[in-house]
């Protein structure tokens, strides 16, 4: 099997870029333009109850010092799009990748039906920044009255949002600042000093951190559970009923998890959707959920496979392709129920 060449890897998914970038971050805060997500808001009185009834994690009870991960599934519990949410006076708000917006949009719009919400893209009202990287958290009091404490917290300016992220093995400090496009020229002002790096640096800390994002590419590949999602915080089991809750409770409670996500690092290209084999296996065992360019060169990824083949030497796309290192998340692989 012929591997992909960077030139071949589309996009969303997979970033090859200067390991430069990557590894500035690990050195110093950084800033980048997160140019592949987008937004979708919902406003009108029924807004947050009708996302509630759609989305795997609690939406009525969202305060407005969070920006909370979440996601929406197929009726088999397949997940179609994981997203970071948040809300305001205005409604409700989806961090969604482009790729994928126009057709969940779509979707979330066919069961609206008599709920009083309106579901627009809104992405050309929003800009989206990263910064990151070691004292991060001093660049970012620049722009804001304090410095959200805890992962999932946010601060408030105006209706732009300072949101902090989850820590990484290789950068703690994460910040995600989302603000109308009319604020952004102020606000970069105030960031003038932290150097600028593309967003495949950001997307590396987010593999860095284990938080998977769905693309076109992966779409319906991934009960939640198969890529951690309920441990890092993207579901609630207290919620009630939404597309595919009976599929992803049954994984939950019905024994144990089998299939979880793990990171590593291949010296070749991984693309998003990429096969993962156990060594001397005919059969493909795991997909690849998302790759960067790693500081130290070559790739790390994310990807899922069944617990106990995580203990077999694995390859990339083929049984005696490029090998998989695997590396610790930084994060324990919890029964959130328990």
């Amino acid at each position: 099997m012929t591997l992909p060449s960077p030139a071949a890897v589309p996009a969303a998914g997979c970033w090859s870029f200067d390991p430069a970038d990557a590894a500035a971050a690990t050195r110093a805060a950084v800033r980048a333009a997160v140019s592949e997500l987008g937004v979708i808001s919902a406003t009108g009185e029924d807004a947050a109850r009708f996302l509630h009834g759609q989305l795997t994690n609690d939406v009525e009870k969202l305060a407005a010092d969070r920006v909370a991960l979440n996601g929406y599934c197929s009726a088999k519990g397949r997940l179609l799009a994981t997203f970071r949410i948040w809300r305001d006076a205005d409604g409700v708000h989806l961090l969604v990748p482009k790729d994928v917006l126009p057709g969940v949009l779509k979707r979330l719009s066919m069961f609206v039906l008599r709920a009083k919400v309106k579901l627009v893209d809104a992405s050309e009202r929003w800009r989206v920044w990263a910064v990151f990287g070691a004292d991060a958290a001093a660049a970012v009091g620049s722009v804001a009255p304090m410095v959200p404490a805890a992962t999932g917290h946010a601060v408030a300016m105006g209706n732009a949002r300072l949101g902090r992220l989850h820590l990484g093995a290789s950068v703690a400090e994460r910040y995600l600042l989302i603000a109308p496009a009319a604020d952004e020229p102020a606000l970069l002002d105030a960031l003038a000093t932290v150097p600028t790096v593309g967003s495949g640096a950001f997307w590396w800390s987010e593999i860095d951190a284990g938080v998977p994002t769905v693309f076109a590419a992966t779409q319906e590949r991934f009960v939640p559970q198969m890529i951690n999602f309920e441990v890092i915080g993207g579901v609630s089991f207290s919620k009630g009923c939404y597309p595919g809750q009976e599929v992803v409770a049954r994984s939950q409670y019905r024994g144990k998890l089998r299939r979880r996500m793990q990171l590593a690092h291949c010296a070749a290209t991984p693309a998003a959707g990429a096969d993962v084999y156990a060594e001397g296996e005919a059969e493909a065992v795991g997909t690849v959920v998302m790759a960067a360019s790693a500081p130290d060169g070559g790739y790390d990824l994310l990807f899922e496979c069944p617990l106990e083949k995580a203990e077999s030497p694995l390859r990339l796309g083929a049984s005696e392709g490029p090998p998989l290192a695997l590396r610790s998340l930084p994060y324990e692989l919890v029964d959130v129920t328990a």
